[in-house]
Parts: C-alpha cells; sequence; structure tokens
C-alpha cells in the first residue's frame, strides 16, 4: 500500500510539473485550550481563542520554492518558514519534502484576524524574500511602510485577484503522516505530522490563504 502510495504521488508530480502546475500538501492543525489531547483540523475562517495552539506541516516538491508567511491581528508580518530551525521529516517521498513550518504555537493576544500564507513557486520568489528581509530589519516606522508594500505583493501573488490563475485546496480522502497514508478518517486519528489538505495551483504558482478569527 506504502509503495503503491509513492508510486502515485510520483506521477502525479511528474504530471503536474509537464502542465507546468505546482501542487503541495499541507495539515493545518488546530489544538484547543479546552480540550488539550484532541488535535482538530482547522480551515480557513475558523475561529480560535487565546491560548489555543496551532500547529502547520507541509509536503512539496524539493525543487520547488515554499514560503509560509504569517501576518498578525495588527498588521505585523513574520516569516515561518524557512527559518533554519525547522523539523524535516526523513520519511519522504523521492523529490517531495515533508516538513513542520509551524510546530505547535499558542495565540497570544491582542485578538483580531491572523493571516497565514502558504506560497509554492516554481521559481524562487526573490523579491518577495528581499522585502521580508528588509522588513525583518527595519526599525517601527519603516515597518509599517513596508508591510504596504509587502500585502500589495501577496495580493499580486493570490490567483483569487487573477483570471488566469487558481488555487484550490482539498480535503484528502484520508490524511497522511509524514507522506504515508494511516487508517483512520475521523479528526480523532490525527498526528502531530499530519497532512489532511491537498492545493493544487497554475502557472507554476499554489497559493492559499487561511485566516484564522482570534476571539
Amino acid at each position: 500500500m506504502k509503495n503503491l502510495m509513492i508510486i502515485l504521488f510520483i506521477l502525479s508530480s511528474i504530471q503536474a510539473e509537464a502542465n507546468n502546475e505546482l501542487n503541495f500538501s499541507y495539515g493545518f492543525l488546530g489544538q484547543l485550550a479546552s480540550d488539550p489531547k484532541t488535535i482538530v483540523i482547522l480551515d480557513d475562517q475558523a475561529v480560535l481563542k487565546t491560548n489555543d495552539k496551532v500547529r502547520i506541516n507541509i509536503g512539496y516538491q524539493k525543487q520547488s520554492d515554499f514560503l509560509v508567511i504569517y501576518k498578525g491581528s495588527q498588521g505585523e508580518f513574520m516569516l515561518l518558514y524557512p527559518d533554519g530551525e525547522n523539523t524535516v521529516n526523513s520519511d519522504t517521498i523521492p523529490d517531495t519534502l515533508f516538513t513542520t513550518a509551524l510546530p505547535w504555537s499558542s495565540l497570544d493576544d491582542p485578538i483580531g484576524e491572523e493571516t497565514f500564507y502558504l506560497i509554492n513557486s516554481l521559481t524562487e520568489l526573490v523579491n518577495l524574500k528581499k522585502l521580508l528581509k528588509r522588513y525583518d530589519k527595519a526599525p517601527e516606522k519603516g515597518k509599517q511602510k513596508l508591510s504596504k508594500k509587502l500585502q500589495d505583493q501577496l495580493n499580486a501573488l493570490d490567483p483569487n485577484s487573477k483570471a488566469d490563475l487558481s488555487s484550490i485546496a482539498s480535503r484528502l480522502d484520508k490524511p497522511l503522516v509524514g507522506g504515508v497514508a494511516f487508517r483512520g478518517e475521523d479528526d480523532e486519528t490525527l498526528k502531530d505530522q499530519s497532512i489532511t489538505h491537498e492545493c493544487k495551483g497554475t502557472g507554476g504558482l499554489a497559493f492559499k490563504k487561511i485566516v484564522i478569527n482570534h476571539k
């Protein structure tokens, strides 16, 4: 069963690359403070409270570029992946990297919308990376000016604003752990490293925006 999954995944990746398409998989997971022993799947517009935890797992083609960017409730930006400290899962499918882009992290005040951008590109996102570095080193007044430029670049990449591109995220029939399927379809069977969704893009770009309503 495991070997069959690997073959199907490789064939799908080869066909997608030939069509200049790019797909990645991810798991956006939650752990509620009221029930810390249970892991849940978080979708766009999910509602969480202070001290609830989130975790992001990703799987993508090794030759592609992948960024995970966070925008806080006060408009602050942070590059979550890559950061040089992310944990790589050694149980990988050839040519595909499965890793944790954000380990379990608690939501802190202030409340508001917290946005996560998952961006996968066949070409290196040079300009966006440079702008993120400038933002990280800038003083507070400089950050305020650069934040608008960052948002403009993210909006330009967002396929929802383009007529010729689209990224569609769909939930997997069964969650994966490190790229290997395991039995069980209920959220109760989720693991720390679970992959639950696939995002399909076109034009060499796959883009997923997830907003968490922190209340």
